[in-house]
C-alpha cells in the first residue's frame, strides 16, 4: 500500500522550470492545508510540456522533495508546515503501520463537470494546458483516492480576465511664473502642477509633480519642465523676461525766451525782497587818551656882542638892540651847523607830534625827551 501511495505523489525529477509571462495563458492552483486554510494562485503558462510540479514550483510555496525514487520522479514530502521533514524523516512518515495514511494528494479539475479528479500518476507525469486548474490537499488517503479534496474553485475565479488598461492620457500641466517680467535685481516665483505624471524634471533636475521655486535671474532665462508618463515624454517651456537698466541721458538746457512786452500791459516785476535785519552799532574801541603836544619854546640864539670900543657908549639904544638881534638871528640861520641842528629838531618834533596823535605814547615821549635834551645842549653851547 505504501508503494501505491508513492505513485500518487511522485513528481518529475530535476530542477523546476520557471514560467515566463504569456499574457492570458495561465494555470490555476488550489492548495488546502491540514488546518483548513487554502492557498490559491494563478501561474503563467510556460508552454507545452509544463507539468503539475512546474505549477507547484512557480507558486513560491516552501517545498520538500525526495528524489530517491529514480524514474518515478520526486515525491512531494512537505508543503509549508504540513508533511514530513525529509531526509531526517521518511518522505511518507505518516503512512507507516496500520493507521491512516496522511500525505499530499494531487488533483486536477474537470471543468466541464466541475469536479476534482484524483491523479493516478505523479505530478511529474501530468502535463497541463493553459486554462487548467491544479489542486493539492493534505489528509488521509488510500489507494486510488483521498478523504480530502481542495475546495472547488473555477479557473475564472482563480485567474480573472485582466481589466483592459485604458489608453494612457497625456499629463495635465500648469506651468507659470509670477511675475513673468522683472527688472534686473528682482525675483520671481516659478510654479507647476502636473497631473497624470510619472517623472517630472525642471531644467534637468528631478522635482515633485507639484512644487515651486523662487528664482532671481540676472538676465532673461527659460525654464523647461519635462514630464514622462505612460503616454510619452512632454516638454513645457516658460521664459522670465529680465529688463536691464538703461543709462539716463543728461538733461538738455532749453533757453527761455525773454518775455515780450505787450502794448498797454505793464508787467509788474516782482518786488525785491526786503531784508529785515537788526542793525548793530559797532562797538567803539577805547582809545588812548590824547597825548598832549609838547610846547616848543623857541629860543633865539643871541650872538655874543663884540666888545665895543671905548668910545662907544655902554648903553645901547632900543633900536640898536633890535638891530643887533636881527643881525644875530640872520647870522645863526646862515650858519650851516645851525641849519643842521634845526632840521633835526624839526624831525624830532614832527615825530613826537605824529606819535602822540596816533596814540603811540611811548614813542612820543622818547622823541620829545630827545628834543628837549638837544635844545638844552644847544642852549648850553651858546651860553
Amino acid at each position: 500500500m505504501l508503494l501505491t501511495v508513492f505513485a500518487f505523489v511522485v513528481a518529475s525529477a530535476g530542477p523546476a522550470t520557471r514560467a515566463l509571462a504569456q499574457g492570458t495563458q495561465r494555470v490555476g492552483l488550489v492548495v488546502k492545508f491540514s488546518d483548513g486554510s487554502v492557498f490559491t494562485d494563478c501561474i503563467d503558462y510556460t508552454g507545452p510540456g509544463m507539468t503539475g510540479e512546474d505549477v507547484l514550483d512557480q507558486s513560491g510555496l516552501s517545498l520538500v522533495k525526495d528524489f530517491s525514487y529514480g524514474g518515478l520522479g520526486a515525491a512531494i514530502c512537505k508543503i509549508e508546515h504540513d508533511g514530513c521533514n525529509y531526509p531526517r524523516q521518511h518522505c511518507f512518515c505518516q503512512c507507516s503501520g496500520n493507521g491512516p495514511c496522511k500525505y499530499w494528494a494531487y488533483f486536477y479539475l474537470n471543468q466541464q463537470e466541475g469536479v476534482w479528479v484524483y491523479s493516478g500518476m505523479g505530478a511529474s507525469g501530468h502535463t497541463v494546458q493553459a486554462g487548467d486548474v491544479e489542486g493539492w490537499a493534505w489528509g488521509n488517503g488510500e489507494v486510488g483516492g483521498s478523504d480530502v479534496e481542495p475546495p472547488l474553485i473555477s479557473f475564472e475565479e482563480l485567474c480573472p480576465a485582466p481589466t483592459a488598461t485604458p489608453d494612457p492620457s497625456p499629463p495635465v500641466v500648469e506651468f507659470e511664473a509670477d511675475p513673468g517680467s522683472i527688472a534686473s535685481g528682482q525675483c520671481s516665483t516659478v510654479r507647476w502642477s502636473v497631473k497624470n505624471a510619472g517623472i517630472v524634471t525642471l531644467n534637468g533636475a528631478g522635482v515633485l509633480p507639484e512644487d515651486a521655486r523662487y528664482v532671481c535671474p540676472e538676465e532673461t532665462q527659460t525654464f523647461e519642465l519635462i514630464v514622462l508618463n505612460a503616454a510619452g515624454e512632454y516638454s513645457y517651456e516658460l521664459t522670465i523676461e529680465v529688463a536691464q537698466p538703461t543709462a539716463t541721458p543728461p538733461p538738455t538746457a532749453t533757453p527761455t525766451a525773454a518775455p515780450s512786452s505787450t502794448p498797454g500791459v505793464t508787467s509788474a516785476s516782482p518786488p525785491s525782497p526786503t531784508s529785515t535785519g537788526i542793525s548793530v552799532e559797532p562797538a567803539s574801541s577805547p582809545s588812548a587818551p590824547p597825548t598832549p603836544r609838547p610846547t616848543v619854546v623857541a629860543m633865539a640864539r643871541t650872538a655874543t656882542p663884540s666888545i665895543a670900543s671905548e668910545e662907544e657908549t655902554d648903553v645901547a639904544e632900543p633900536g640898536d638892540v633890535a638891530g643887533v638881534e636881527a643881525t644875530n638871528t640872520a647870522t645863526v640861520l646862515s650858519d650851516p651847523a645851525h641849519q643842521e641842528t634845526v632840521g633835526m629838531d624839526r624831525i624830532l618834533l614832527l615825530l613826537g607830534v605824529g606819535a602822540g596823535t596816533l596814540g603811540f605814547g611811548t614813542l612820543a615821549f622818547i622823541a620829545i625827551t630827545v628834543l628837549l635834551v638837544l635844545i638844552y645842549v644847544r642852549a648850553r653851547a651858546q651860553f
